[in-house]
């Protein structure tokens, strides 16, 4: 008996298990006055679809895995470091809401033989509502590689954050959300 516990045991331990997938993109805007005395409330939502951010494939095999973390919190705190930075004042408080939705957030991976592919999909909406209007608009990204071998999970991890955060910097650059919230 005890050795079918330990051959049980054994097998468990040997068993693919689901790894550690963490998104945590971080943005560093150089403090400036672009956002100077803007004043509105921020937040971050997922509207995603899907559940999960990492989807492995393979053969007929697929898994599918959410982060570690809680990508909408970190998103929310990086977004809000950075239009702080920028000289905006958040209050929750604010007629003018800005919101970020996470639309798409993803790596997919394509496990082979001898290979690996990996396609990320980010997509960002701003929502900007004010006593003016509503404005929106997406900002997007794809990226994709090829790597010898079984997928590295740290290597997935750095490029989705790495096209993150240049979504993430393309719409922190750009100027028509800021006279939007500006109103």
């Amino acid at each position: 008996m005890r050795y079918v516990l330990f051959a049980t045991l054994l097998l468990t331990g040997c068993s693919s298990q689901v790894p550690n997938f963490i998104v945590a993109p971080q943005v560093y805007p150089a403090s400036s006055n672009q956002l100077s005395q803007a004043r509105f409330a921020f937040a971050v939502s997922d509207e995603r679809g899907i559940a999960y951010t990492l989807r492995l494939k393979d053969g007929d095999k697929v898994q599918q895995i959410m982060t570690s973390n809680d990508v909408r919190s970190q998103l929310e705190q990086t977004l809000s470091q950075a239009l702080t930075a920028q000289g905006a004042v958040l209050d929750i408080n604010s007629n003018t809401q800005m919101t970020v939705k996470i639309a798409q957030l993803q790596a997919l991976v394509d496990q082979r033989t001898l290979e690996h592919v990996v396609t990320n999909q980010v997509a960002f909406k701003v929502y900007v509502q004010n006593a003016q209007g509503t404005f929106s608009k997406t900002y997007s990204g794809d990226s994709s590689f090829t790597a010898p071998f079984k997928m590295d999970v740290a290597a997935v991890e750095r490029e989705l954050r790495l096209l993150t955060e240049q979504v993430l910097t393309q719409l922190l650059q750009d100027s028509s959300w800021q006279q939007a919230v500006r109103g």
